[in-house]
């Protein structure tokens, strides 16, 4: 709002002003009068006047109820809330039913956080007058406050036909609509308040805000630099764009605007908890707990600042404690909390209450996409595939996973049967998931469709080796990146027409996968002939015995890389134990700057690098099929191996990724593989002494011409 009223209702209050004003140079003691004087001096935020006028009326006149109140409603506005809530409390032993008292009073149980307190007050107010809009706006904020949307959503409406296109009333129906998810309503419930108000700042934030979590960061980035044009002085305004451009990796921006919002009040909280979450995206650990704590110490209830401190914790490992801090955030009435909870409750292994957590966090908030999310992965990794995969497509919903979905014009095929028509199975998330998921494209030509793979460049060319293209029945088409976020149906002149699309990853949920059901009728990837022969003679042994392929490090941009992916270095003594035991031949199946650890190696030890320079997994598959066993860590690798029915040895760390599941060492999705997992976090010394007794038991020693190779894995053996 603005510091001065507008000019036109400035000139109105001077004439009337001026009136009361005659009026008290006749009478000063004339209560109607001062009343009056309080009223405009209130209006023209002259608080402190208006608090003198009414207190001087109620001194000539403490009968008159009105005095009370419009005291009351001045010391409100002056912050003196004590104060307040006596004058009200005054105006109600004088009228018991007075509609304006309870409503102050329910304003100010509103302003201390006491929402069931407020309720109470407004719902007295309103059975006096049940017309009382400030009444149905205060009970709908009342209601908000406790989560109770539904209800608070009905209150705006009401005041909505009592008054419409009020803007305070569409902006709250727009806040309460975007709590339960019915997110587009909610934008137009807010371009509605600005229509009406077009100064309307806060309501320019919550647009920005709301164009954020749909991906459309330039027309967020443009409502809320409108927010804080309008209103410089605005620390929400400052927040939101922090918040925006710390997702969009602009650090010295984020800085910038944080520092604004901290000049504006050092000691809000809010502003603190951005800080700390900025220096937590910069892993500036100890600069996150400097910020938190300064929040800490200013309010340790707020429900944000505890939650921060649980992340942090379990930023560090410190589980237990990340457990007992996010309880209290929920007890405050967190929405995060509970999922966070089952987070860090499922990395202690406590994996039945981490369901119960996530579970609580759903029941508790049904709209909030992480904790769907969170849900539906625990559900994945525990094999309750049936309610896991559905759950999935949260995905869509949470910005950490997906921050501009693709939109398309076609519709989102469901399952249901097909009769030629062309659909659009796209790539979504890394090479991974493109080489684990393609094989449903099989299933979608069954039921009729005429699939088009649009896939990452560097998975095109292997895709062709999938039957279902070699026969004719599916094309490829390479997934370009985009660049900028997307503002509405894309437009890709390289794909040809189209009906329907769906993304790659859900297609498990479409065909209703179990563990049972998981589609394998043996290899679905393979590499050209010409090309493994061209690849054996670039990467020959240089002696007799096994050749392992290794992969130690995957994209190192994955939010949880550091703890799937390895240095080189950790590998060496199993290098150099099986090198020397059991003639092995190692060869390097890394790309990307973790494979300029080749050139670290001590002595003695010697991995050729068989694809730091490969062009695509099409000549990565080439060379795999000159290996006997391949070795990795959670990689695509992993998956190229195992779409390849190579023997393949997947190193995990102690909470490995959803899809390898809890506790098994084999894996529907691989028969060729086997799953070697931490026991402990961070102990990749025990899995590779593991692995080494493995090698030494399945293989002959030193000095074999070329080992047999048994692996039981599934009943499979290596050719």
């Amino acid at each position: 709002m603005d510091k001065a009223p507008p000019k036109d209702l400035a000139g109105r209050l001077t004439e009337v002003a001026l009136g009361y004003q005659r009026a008290l140079e006749r009478d000063p003691r004339q209560p109607q009068a001062l009343l009056g004087m309080s009223l405009v001096a209130l209006a023209s935020r002259q608080t402190e006047l208006a608090i003198r006028m009414a207190a001087a009326g109620t001194a000539v006149a403490p009968q008159m109820v009105t005095a009370w109140i419009a005291l009351g409603q001045a010391l409100k506005a002056a912050g003196r809330n004590d104060e307040a809530e006596r004058a009200y409390a005054q105006a109600l032993r004088l009228d018991g039913t007075n509609a304006l008292a309870h409503l102050g009073l329910g304003e100010l149980k509103l302003a201390g956080e006491q929402p069931e307190d407020a309720t109470r007050e407004f719902e007295l107010a309103l059975r006096r007058e049940p017309t009382l809009l400030g009444a149905h706006l205060g009970l709908g904020n009342a209601l908000a406050l406790m989560c109770r949307n539904e209800e608070a959503l009905e209150r705006y409406e009401q005041a909505l036909v009592l008054q419409p296109r009020l803007p305070e009333a569409e902006f709250a129906a727009g806040f309460a609509l975007t709590r339960l998810g019915r997110v587009k309503e909610a934008e137009i419930r807010y371009r509605r308040a600005i229509a009406a108000r077009p100064d309307f700042a806060a309501a320019w934030v919550n647009l920005g805000s709301l164009l954020r979590e749909q991906g459309l960061d330039i027309y967020a980035e443009s409502a809320l630099l409108r927010a804080t044009a309008l209103r410089p002085d605005l620390v929400s305004g400052w927040i939101n764009l922090a918040a925006l451009d710390r997702e969009r990796r602009r650090p010295a921006a984020v800085e910038q605007h944080l520092r604004k919002a901290f000049a504006l009040n050092p000691n809000q909280v809010e502003t603190l908890i951005a800080w700390s979450q900025f220096r937590l995206a910069e892993r500036d650990l100890a600069g996150a707990w400097a910020w938190l704590r300064w929040a800490l110490a200013r309010n340790p209830d707020q429900d944000e600042a505890v939650n921060m401190e649980g992340i942090l914790l379990h930023q560090e490992g410190r589980f237990a404690e990340a457990v007992m801090r996010f309880h209290r955030a929920e007890e405050l009435g967190n929405r995060a909390a509970a999922s966070n909870r089952g987070n860090s409750l499922l990395d202690m292994g406590r994996v039945d209450e981490a369901v119960l957590a996530h579970e609580r966090a759903v029941e508790r908030d049904p709209n909030h996409p992480g904790a769907a999310y969170n849900l539906a992965l625990t559900r994945l990794r525990l094999g309750d595939w049936e309610r896991g995969w559905p759950g999935y497509e949260a995905r869509w919903r949470f910005r950490e996973v997906h921050r501009a979905p693709r939109i398309f014009k076609q519709p989102r095929w469901s399952g249901e049967p097909l009769r030629g028509e062309r659909i659009l199975l796209h790539a979504e998330q890394g090479l991974g998931d493109t080489i684990q998921f393609c094989r449903y494209a099989d299933l979608v030509a069954a039921r009729g469709g005429a699939p088009v793979l649009q896939v990452q460049e560097p998975a095109e060319r292997l895709l062709r080796s999938l039957a279902v293209v070699r026969n004719g029945a599916a094309i490829t088409a390479i997934l370009r990146p985009i660049s900028g976020p997307i503002s509405g149906p894309i437009s890709e002149p390289a794909l040809p027409e189209f009906a329907l699309e769906c993304p790659l990853m859900s297609l498990p949920a479409i065909f209703g996968t179990t563990i049972e059901t998981v589609p394998w009728h043996g290899p679905y990837l393979h590499a050209e002939p010409g090309a493994i022969e061209e690849k054996r003679a670039q990467c020959p042994s240089i002696r007799p015995g096994l050749r392992i392929g290794l992969a130690w490090a995957g994209n190192p941009r994955y939010k949880a890389d550091r703890q799937r992916s390895m240095r080189l270095d950790t590998l060496t003594p199993l290098l150099h134990t099986a090198q020397s035991k059991l003639d092995v031949n190692w060869i390097s199946l890394q790309k990307g700057e973790a494979a300029e650890q080749l050139t670290e190696l001590p002595e003695g030890v010697f991995v050729r690098d068989g694809s730091s320079s490969d062009r695509d997994l099409a000549e990565t598959a080439a060379l795999l099929a000159t290996l006997d066993l391949v070795i990795t860590t959670d990689t695509c690798i992993a998956h190229l191996a195992g779409a390849m029915a190579k023997p393949v040895w997947i190193l995990l760390p102690h909470l490995s990724d959803w899809r390898w599941m809890q506790e098994i060492e084999t894996t529907p999705w691989y028969p060729t593989a086997r799953l070697f997992r931490q026991t402990e976090p961070e102990d990749w010394p025990g899995v590779l002494g593991r692995v080494l007794a493995e090698l030494e038991q399945k293989f002959h020693a030193q000095g074999a011409a070329r080992p047999a190779l048994q692996f039981a894995t599934h009943g499979i053996n290596a050719p």
